[in-house]
């Protein structure tokens, strides 16, 4: 699991723009922090491995009362640039889970805990990338990359577009 910037400097306002002020047009811009990281090592070497993208999904509330997906939006663009598939259904948020903004790690990890669901169909024998916007602690990227293996994923990456100054490497690379 890893970050492909800080989210700070220029790449923070954009990040808000993108999220919180519907600008979707800034994905393919932002999305070219994602294909860098994932030319350099250690995700160069994991990459040609992949088998399919899948973003962190949105709960279908947040999803109407923002019109898309950030982390989708990311994904397709990345995806795109490395010729693999992005399995937008392989990973369902099942309950509407309150912001993570502002809570401790503990909190965020109660938070979205046992609130995705996998189809085993979609996900067994494959290699994924999940891809989301801002990674903090872990916490949902662990949730997702935890009901993906328990459908039969054989492997799981996270990757985000952006982390805290704090928080893991900008490059660990660690299965999930």
């Amino acid at each position: 699991m890893g970050a492909a910037a800080l989210h700070e400097g220029p790449i923070r306002p954009a990040i808000h723009a993108f999220k919180y002020e519907g600008r979707v047009e800034l994905a393919p811009s932002l999305a070219r922090y994602l294909r860098a990281v994932t030319a350099e090592t250690p995700w160069a070497a994991v990459f040609p491995q992949l088998d399919a993208m899948a973003p962190v999904p949105l709960h279908s509330d947040r999803f109407r009362e923002r019109g898309f997906n950030q982390a989708e939006l990311l994904t397709r663009s990345l995806a795109s640039s490395a010729n693999k598939p992005v399995l937008k259904e392989a990973i369902l948020r099942t309950e509407a889970t309150r912001s993570q903004v502002g809570l401790s790690p503990a909190e965020r990890a109660d938070n979205v805990a046992g609130k995705f669901w996998a189809d085993s169909q979609t996900v067994a024998g494959l290699t994924l990338l999940l891809v989301d916007d801002v990674l903090t602690t872990g916490a949902t990227m662990r949730e997702c990359a935890a009901a993906l293996r328990s459908q039969g994923a054989s492997a799981v990456y996270g990757l985000a577009l952006a982390r805290p100054t704090m928080g893991p490497g900008a490059k660990d690379l660690t299965a999930l």
